[in-house]
């Protein structure tokens, strides 16, 4: 009789984070047939369907989902305590996985670049995603620690700002129209924005409703680099963090002068309370501490 081993839930809990066995098997190192024996071993075990095909992809069953959960649960403990004994033992090694929100991409891979040279044992994962994907995520237990600029504010989790972010106002390089002025009075120029739900979106919407603020011309578009190529190409103004304009060019758009801009908000880092804690993931919040620009 198969019983449940800690092999059965890493190869469970990797088919679902990678969406496919094929995916899965690659990660692995592993055959898609073991991959596929390995989750009927453990579909028999519960006598249960676990995972279903829907227009092509896989999905978790109810009984799917409370496995994935027991999986997670079971391989972070593992892992937290390979970590903390090799630590004990004078080895720093272990795992992190980190998800990050698509503006963090900019703010985040120079940092992990220091971590990981001066902690080369330590094995990362980074994953990046917007903002909707990474509360799913978050919802799923899949990672050690998420970077928002707006986390959720109705989960069980902990943040803790570690860098400012500012938002700004672009506008094409040869804009004529008015400069040193309120956002209000840019209400009727086309404003690119991001979709709703972004950290970024989610800070402009609550300025304007403070404000009063609703823009004629809106147009919606969910990359930050596709919104700032189309302000320098003349398609309309932005609101955009300055995190993005640091790593791309700037000499095909302008920056505007507007009241109360930029707008101010932070990087957070967040664990998800029911997550025991690695020592990796101790260690890159200490890291995020030390090199972030908040004090106090």
């Amino acid at each position: 009789m198969n019983s449940l081993t800690f092999r059965l839930l890493q190869v469970y809990q990797q088919v679902v984070d990678s969406g496919s066995v094929t995916a899965a098997s690659a990660a692995l190192g592993l055959s898609q047939p073991t991959v596929s024996l390995q989750l009927k071993k453990l579909s028999s075990l519960f006598g249960m369907v676990l995972l279903e095909q829907q227009h092509g992809q896989l999905q978790l069953t109810e009984a799917g989902k409370a496995v994935y959960q027991c999986a997670q649960e079971v391989l972070t403990s593992q892992a937290r305590l390979n970590s903390y004994i090799q630590a004990l033992q004078g080895m720093e090694t272990g795992t992190l996985k980190i998800a990050v929100v698509t503006t963090a991409k900019y703010v985040i891979p120079p940092l992990l670049a220091d971590f990981c040279n001066a902690h080369p044992g330590i094995e990362v994962t980074l994953k990046v995603a917007n903002r909707a994907q990474l509360i799913e995520r978050l919802k799923n237990n899949q990672d050690d620690i998420y970077i928002f600029s707006q986390p959720p504010e109705d989960m069980p989790i902990t943040a803790e700002a570690f860098l400012l972010n500012k938002l700004s106002v672009i506008a094409p390089h040869n804009y004529s129209g008015p400069d040193h002025c309120t956002l209000a009075s840019l209400a009727d120029q086309r404003v690119l924005l991001r979709e709703q739900g972004s950290g970024t979106r989610k800070l402009i919407d609550e300025y304007c409703r403070k404000n009063g603020i609703e823009f004629t011309q809106p147009m919606i578009i969910e990359s930050n680099e596709a919104i700032r190529l189309a302000v320098a190409t003349g398609l309309g103004i932005a609101i955009i963090s300055e995190h993005t304009l640091a790593h791309t060019p700037t000499d095909d758009v302008k920056l505007l002068s507007v009241n109360d801009f930029p707008l101010h908000n932070h990087w957070q880092a967040v664990t998800l309370n029911s997550r025991p804690e690695s020592l990796a993931a101790s260690g890159f919040k200490q890291f995020l501490r030390e090199h972030g620009d908040v004090t106090g």
